[in-house]
């Protein structure tokens, strides 16, 4: 209701007269709330088709440059970085245009896309979403403090991703299954207060590789907390936003995420390279 800017009422009486025009239900209701009958998912689908197809015509019957206002989404953690790569590139290609950004995690950031609220956006990828395409990648490393022996310890101090996040889960799943005892230290929504606190000596943490550029960090000697996770940063894009912009305004993030992967693997060997990582290293 709030994308169609639309009073409750109005929105009802709309579907109303949809359903008497159709001769079928297109909504369900029940005490989960209200979602799409067969019939309401096929008109989707259809409607969906329309817009595509409007904003297709709009697009070639218009010679104008791409002008208007876009919706981006951009993960939280990312963000200070894309947007100094990002925002030169979009506004050297296309400087009419009003860009809106909104920085999130990547799962309401897909939300967002499959509700039509963003018209492209990056998230983090996850094996039930297949329709996206790969803008880069990096590795997850378990990382500990320099000089502070914590495999030791009767319990690991842990740092850990307060969020609903792909890095989360997997840190709780290899913490699960290596059957290692551990203590949650710090909790924080903020990848760089992990990153601080791997950097300060307090815990271990799971942290993409891009953030050991900027502290000091050791790879966690332990035999049952492996290194073998990726993450990938997927492009996505609303199911109604015009072909033709989207491969424009695609294009521009593929150049931005470029840079951003090249500045990012810079970081990392660098923190390779440094005699402050620690006798074991990040190989």
């Amino acid at each position: 209701h709030r994308i169609l800017n639309t009073l409750q009422a109005a929105v009802s009486m709309q579907i109303k007269r949809l359903e008497e025009l159709a001769g079928v239900q297109l909504l369900e209701r029940s005490n989960q709330g209200i979602q799409l009958t067969e019939a309401g998912e096929t008109l989707l689908s259809y409607a969906e088709q329309f817009l595509r197809l409007n904003n297709a015509a709009l697009s070639a019957l218009s010679q104008r440059q791409l002008s208007g206002r876009i919706n981006f989404g951009i993960p939280t953690d990312y963000a200070q970085q894309f947007l100094q790569n990002f925002m030169p590139v979009l506004q050297q290609a296309f400087p009419h245009l009003e860009p809106h950004i909104v920085c999130d995690r990547s799962r309401s950031l897909r939300r967002l896309i499959q509700r039509a609220e963003l018209d492209i956006a990056i998230v983090t990828g996850e094996p039930e979403f297949t329709a996206e395409e790969l803008l880069w990648s990096e590795r997850l490393i378990w990382s500990a403090p320099v000089g502070v022996p914590v495999e030791e310890r009767e319990k690991l101090p842990l740092a850990l991703f307060e969020d609903d996040c792909v890095v989360r889960d997997l840190s709780l799943d290899d913490l699960k299954r290596s059957g290692l005892s551990y203590q949650q230290q710090i909790g924080s929504p903020v990848m760089e207060n992990l990153a601080a606190a791997v950097h300060a000596g307090l815990a271990v943490s799971l942290l993409p590789e891009s953030l050991l550029g900027t502290i000091q960090a050791r790879r966690l000697a332990s035999e049952r907390l492996q290194n073998n996770h990726l993450l990938c940063m997927n492009l996505v894009w609303s199911p109604v936003l015009d072909t033709a912009i989207r491969d424009q305004l695609a294009d521009c993030m593929r150049r931005a995420a470029s840079d951003l992967a090249t500045v990012f693997r810079t970081h990392f060997q660098a923190a390779v390279r440094s005699p402050d990582s620690g006798p074991v290293g990040f190989m």
